[in-house]
Formats: C-alpha cells, sequence, structure tokens
C-alpha cells in the first residue's frame, strides 16, 4: 500500500463517459501497465526461485505454467491493492496529488469497487486447483478488504501514522508471498508435513523478502525536506536515521539470503549464491549519489529497480542451484 508523488496537473474528464474508458484512465494514471507487469513477473518467478534455492528438496526446479498462473495473480493483485490504496487515499491525494485519476474524477470510488469485486473472483478462480493457495490468497483479499474498510469507515489508522500503516500493510505482503510458496510446492509436488518442517523451509526465504520490501518502503519515501503533510518516514526518524535504517534492511536482507543460500559450502547455491548481495550493492550506491549530490529525493531509478534487482537475482540463483 503506497503513497505517490505529485503527478502534473493535466485536464481530464470528471466522471463520465464507458466504464472501460474510466478504467483504462486509472490503468495509465495510478497503475503503468508495462513496468507492473515486469514487476508482477519478477516477484512471482524471482521468489519462486528463491523457495526452490533454500528448499534442498527441489532438486531440479524450472519455472512452469504454474508459475506464469502465479505472476498473472500478482499482477491483478497489485492492480486491487492499488485500486485499495487509492480509495483510501483519496482526500489526501485531492490536496496533495490533484492529478491522480480518483482524484480528478476520471474514474469513479464505485468503478473502482466493482473492479475490486470482479478481480477478486478473477483470482480465486485462476487457482482454484490448488487449495492452499487458494485460501491463502482469500485471506489475503479478505483481510485487504476489512483493512481499507476500517480505514474508510473509522478513520483507522490515520494516513500519517505511517509506521502504523506499514506495520498493518505487512501481513498483505507476507500472505501474498506464503501463496506463492504454496504455488511452488504444488507445482513441484512437495508436501508441507508438518507445521514446523514447513516454517523451517519457508520463513528464512521470506524473512528476505521482508527485509528487502522494508529497505524499499522506506527508500521511496526518503526526502530531504519533505513538504507540508507530505508522508514520509523522514519527519518519524529525521534524514539521517532513515537512511541508516534503510541501508541496515538491504543489508539484511543480502544477510539472510547467503545464511539461507550459504554459496560458500559444498553442495548448497553455489556461486550463484553471491548474487543475493547485488541488490545491496545498488542500495549503498543509491546512498552515496543521494547523499553526496545532495538530492531531493533517493534516486528514482534505486527506487523502481530494487525489489526487481533481489527478485531478479534469485530467480538466477534458483535457476541455477537446481540446474
Amino acid at each position: 500500500m503506497t503513497d505517490h508523488p505529485a503527478l502534473p496537473t493535466a485536464p481530464a474528464p470528471t466522471g463520465p463517459g464507458p466504464l472501460a474508458v474510466r478504467l483504462g484512465a486509472f490503468v495509465r494514471g495510478s497503475f503503468p501497465l508495462p513496468f507492473s507487469l515486469v514487476f508482477a513477473l519478477a516477484w512471482a518467478f524471482g521468489a519462486t526461485g528463491l523457495f526452490a534455492a533454500a528448499d534442498g528438496r527441489a532438486a531440479h526446479w524450472r519455472p512452469g505454467w504454474g508459475t506464469v498462473v502465479a505472476a498473472l495473480t500478482v499482477l491483478v493483485d497489485l492492480l486491487l491493492l492499488r485500486a485499495a490504496d487509492d480509495l483510501r487515499d483519496l482526500p489526501y491525494d485531492r490536496r496533495h496529488n490533484p492529478a491522480r485519476p480518483l482524484a480528478r474524477g476520471a474514474v469513479l470510488p464505485p468503478d473502482l469497487h466493482l473492479l475490486a469485486t470482479a478481480g477478486a473472483a478473477l483470482l480465486l478462480l485462476l487457482n482454484a486447483g490448488n487449495q492452499a493457495a487458494l485460501l491463502l490468497l482469500a485471506a489475503q483479499l479478505t483481510y485487504t478488504t476489512l483493512l481499507v474498510g476500517a480505514e474508510l469507515r473509522f478513520g483507522w489508522p490515520r494516513g500519517d501514522a505511517v509506521i502504523t500503516g506499514v506495520l498493518l500493510s505487512s501481513p498483505v505482503q507476507i500472505l501474498l508471498n506464503l501463496y506463492l510458496y504454496a504455488v511452488f510446492l504444488h507445482d513441484t509436488g512437495l508436501d508441507t508435513g508438518s507445521l514446523r518442517q514447513a516454517g523451517r523451509h519457508v520463513l528464512p526465504p521470506l524473512l528476505v523478502i521482508m527485509l528487502a520490501a522494508t529497505h524499499h518502503e522506506l527508500a521511496r519515501k526518503i526526502v530531504r525536506d519533505p513538504g507540508p503533510r507530505e508522508r514520509t518516514y523522514v519527519r518519524v526518524f529525521g534524514l539521517r536515521a532513515t537512511v541508516v535504517l534503510a541501508l541496515v534492511f538491504a543489508a539484511g536482507s543480502a544477510g539472510a539470503s547467503l545464511a539461507v543460500l550459504r554459496p560458500w559450502a559444498a553442495g548448497a547455491a553455489g556461486w550463484w549464491g553471491w548474487l543475493g548481495l547485488l541488490p545491496a550493492v545498488l542500495a549503498v550506491s543509491a546512498a552515496r549519489s543521494f547523499t553526496r549530490a545532495a538530492a531531493a529525493r533517493w534516486p528514482g531509478a534505486a527506487v523502481a529497480g530494487y525489489l526487481p534487482a533481489v527478485f531478479v537475482c534469485h530467480l538466477l540463483i534458483g535457476l541455477g542451484r537446481t540446474s
């Protein structure tokens, strides 16, 4: 669940027009499809590659149609999350990001409600053949609905309570990654066994992903001089501490990856496992650029590229580990 910097103001229709036109305006303005598609593919394939590399039982893993369906699921799920965020952020965006589609009236709240209902039905239909994945996906959609409903109905948590917001939103990502793990188990014919055994296999790679996601969440809101009422962790921790925290989480994700994959050990991930360090190098490079240039914001390319780099590196590790 994300905030966005202000976009250039552009004239647009304020409601009338076919539903397809209004939803098209929403996708173009809030969910740029080319990047979103690449990100969904990287997430689904990369997380599955990490699960395969971390689970020694997957001797010859390769992405298959199940992974493709998972990538489509992630793409649609991210679209629904974007719609939920825009609904939650509507009062804020009307003041600070008036060019966003919902804020300027190019799409209407009932349109996004309909999109959410149809999208959820599509996701459940796509995953009907995998009971564990279906249950995790249903849990994630239900939790998201309750979270958005609480904010719209009761105004809780407040939009400016960024720490509370990110903590409450974390289960959404956790459940989506557990969904990908369920897809991995289904496609490889592996069994979870006992709950303790399943946790031993999934929790370490899940930690890698969640630490990386936390770095991304911090970095995308690092701004040197926050504007009035701008939502940023800099207001909570201060600029220097926020930068340090972002680097700590990037280093933590890389360290957890090495601990899981053990590239120095015979029979483990081999030299491929060292690729898990690359995203942390990118984060350090972004920090140096931000600091030395006294830039207004964290480099945009680093914000957009960090998580895809994490996933692509672990996809390569998974392919190399199981070849």
